[in-house]
């Protein structure tokens, strides 16, 4: 089980630098040409929606290089627009990170010593502190610092694991160009990125 869980994470790892990374093979090359998006959809159906105030990020969809995930950014920033940003200037990303998973299993995995060097940019386990993971119904949160992960990009952030039908997403926040990303304010915006998914996970239910 614990090869299983080290796969996961580690092929959902290529999410961690936030803003040069990912695609999704499953966008239409129409969307391109069209007004910024909130919802993109990922390889293998799962629809994404982003909280208020994102946008899918179209310019790092262009130029990723993994094509398994997607990057939502500010909707304010993206237009070149002098409005109010409720972003922060905060960054989400979602990739698929494997089938459904026992999520207490999950969340005892993170904590150990192969789990924590799996969640780091330089995929050794001394620069990872994690301050908390929280395990619910359909999902695990995890804030952790990664000193490995370059300043400007938010050494702390959160992460969650979440189950949407047989199915396990990744989703990750990140500073972007706003403020280092901790405490309750990355937690809140994960479990309503998180909602939002399961929502429309619901529909086709």
């Amino acid at each position: 089980m614990s090869i299983l869980i080290s796969r996961i994470i580690l092929a959902a790892s290529v999410l961690l630098l936030a803003g040069c990374q990912l695609a999704d093979i499953s966008i239409s090359n129409s969307l391109f040409a069209s007004a910024p998006m909130s919802s993109g959809k990922l390889a293998g159906g799962v629809i994404v929606q982003a909280p208020e105030g994102y946008c899918l990020d179209q310019s790092s969809t262009r130029r990723g290089v993994t094509r398994t995930g997607l990057v939502f950014a500010s909707c304010v920033r993206l237009q070149g627009s002098n409005e109010f940003d409720p972003t922060y200037g905060h960054v989400l990303t979602v990739t698929n990170a494997g089938p459904k998973i026992d999520l207490s299993v999950l969340s005892g995995y993170i904590k150990s010593a192969a789990g924590r060097a799996a969640l780091s940019d330089d995929d050794q386990s001394t620069g990872i502190v994690i301050h908390e993971t929280k395990v619910t119904r359909n999902a695990v949160y995890v804030e952790y610092t990664d000193a490995a992960r370059p300043v400007h990009l938010g050494q702390r952030g959160w992460k969650a694991f979440v189950v949407v039908a047989d199915k396990l997403v990744l989703l990750g926040i990140y500073a972007g160009v706003g403020v280092t990303v901790s405490g309750i304010d990355g937690e809140e915006t994960l479990r309503k990125f998180a909602q939002l998914i399961l929502m429309e996970a619901k529909k086709f239910i």
